[in-house]
C-alpha cells in the first residue's frame, strides 16, 4: 500500500535520544515532513498546546509521568482537534497489563521496541486505514476500543494469548 505522508507532522516523545532519532529518521523515510520531538511528557504538552502533528509516538514509561496521563490529557483536552490524534505507544513492555493501560487511556495501537521500519510503516497504514470511531464517556475519550473482527495490519497473531487456548480436561 502506498501512503502519502509528504505534508503530515509527527510528534516523538521518548526519553531516549537515540530512539527519537531512529523513529524520526524511519519517519523521514516514509516521506513525513516534520518530526517534533520531546524526551518527556511536560515537554510533550508544551509542543502539543502550540502545535497540532497528524500522528503521536509516545513511550510506555515516560521519566515525568505515565503515558497514560499524558495520553488521558490529550483525549481531554479543550483543542477538539487535538483530541482525535492518532497515539501510537511504542514500549519495550508489551504485558497484557501494560497494553491494557495504554489502551484504556486512549492509544490507538501500542508497539514493541525495538521497532522496525515495516512495522511502523504497517502500523502507520493501519491507523489511516481503519477510521474507528471516536467514544466519549465519563471513564474514557479515544478510539473504539472494539476492533477486534479487524486483523492485525500484517495478518500474523503475535501473543501466544492471541491464540485460541485448548479447552482444560478433567479426568
Amino acid at each position: 500500500m502506498r501512503l502519502n505522508l509528504k505534508n503530515v507532522t509527527a510528534l516523538i516523545v521518548d526519553r531516549d535520544p537515540y530512539v527519537r532519532g531512529l523513529v524520526a529518521q524511519m519517519l523521514r523515510g516514509f516521506g513525513v515532513s516534520t518530526v517534533m520531538v520531546a524526551d518527556n511528557g511536560v515537554q510533550a504538552k508544551e509542543i502539543l498546546a502550540h502545535n497540532s502533528p497528524e500522528i503521536t509516538f509516545i513511550e510506555g514509561e515516560l521519566p515525568d509521568m505515565p503515558a497514560a496521563e499524558l495520553i488521558g490529557w490529550v483525549r481531554r483536552n479543550p483543542n477538539k482537534a487535538l483530541r482525535f490524534l492518532p497515539i501510537i505507544v511504542l514500549s519495550g513492555y508489551t504485558q497484557l497489563h501494560l497494553i491494557s493501560v495504554a489502551r484504556d487511556a486512549g492509544a490507538h495501537l501500542v508497539v514493541r521496541k525495538p521497532v522496525s521500519p515495516k512495522i511502523l510503516f504497517e502500523r502507520l497504514v493501519w491507523v489511516a486505514a481503519f477510521d474507528r470511531p471516536f467514544l466519549e464517556s465519563p471513564a474514557y475519550a479515544g478510539p473504539d476500543r472494539r476492533f477486534r473482527a479487524a486483523d492485525p495490519p500484517d495478518g500474523k497473531l503475535k501473543r501466544q494469548t492471541d491464540q485460541p487456548q485448548p479447552a482444560i480436561q478433567q479426568a
